[in-house]
């Protein structure tokens, strides 16, 4: 049945599936950077699909910087941490492997940094609409009626740095934070409860003090960091996440 002259598809495409199998291996290092992939024909009776499905998987795992594909001459592994974009992250969240510790120190630290400079910019760009919108969100703390109020502060202050490249690392950033509940919701639970207030710093950016505005937010993110590092020291509750 068609709605508005489009028709269903299918929620997840073979091609998809067949990325997806081949990236968890890359990832999981069951191939390293350097290692061929089998063959279309091979990984097509592997996985009992058409060499078409194959074909579109590894031009995806090319767009995403995990192979580099050589017309009669194979496909060879990348290092994705060489080659990737901010969507790895993205992919690790998607993906059945487990959060690397220090991947997930690197991405709050990104994110401390993102936030940070978002402060400064958004002091130095934000309108008159921006502020409400950031002295609104700010509000929410505390409200049991608004349990994303840490997400939605964070969105306005980055929106209001006027930075588009900030506002898609966040993308990535909030992906990975909703796929790993478990590790991250401990970690930014005191970023949630307002622990080290957000207040000031709103106030900070509504009176146009970028400085003080990139010195409170390095304050309220450092504490994720702390928190993570706490975690996975010896004798810490995620040191094998």
């Amino acid at each position: 049945m068609s709605h508005g002259g489009f028709t269903p598809i299918a929620r997840r495409s073979v091609s998809d599936e067949v990325f997806a199998e081949l990236r968890d291996a890359i990832l999981t290092g069951r191939f390293a950077p350097g290692d061929a992939l089998p063959p279309e024909r091979d990984l097509a009776m592997s996985f009992a699909v058409n060499r078409h499905a194959v074909r579109e998987a590894l031009k995806s795992l090319q767009a995403g910087g995990f192979v580099r594909v050589v017309h009669g001459g194979g496909t060879r592994v990348l290092d994705v941490r060489s080659t990737a974009g901010l969507d790895l992250l993205a992919h690790l969240a998607r993906s059945s492997v487990k959060p690397d510790p220090g991947i997930v120190r690197d991405g709050l630290e990104m994110r401390r940094c993102i936030g940070i400079e978002a402060a400064r910019l958004a002091a130095l760009r934000a309108d008159a609409a921006a502020h409400a919108r950031i002295e609104a969100s700010c509000a929410a703390y505390g409200d049991p009626t608004h349990p994303d109020a840490d997400r939605a502060f964070w969105l306005e202050v980055v929106v209001a740095s006027g930075n588009v490249a900030f506002r898609l690392a966040l993308n990535s950033l909030v992906q990975a934070i909703d796929a790993w509940p478990d590790d991250m919701d401990p970690v930014l639970a005191g970023d949630r409860a307002d622990l080290v207030p957000h207040a000031p710093l709103a106030a900070a950016i509504i009176a146009g003090d970028a400085a003080r505005a990139g010195a409170l937010a390095d304050e309220i993110l450092t504490q994720a960091i702390d928190v993570w590092a706490a975690l996975t020291a010896p004798g810490g509750r995620n040191k094998e996440a």
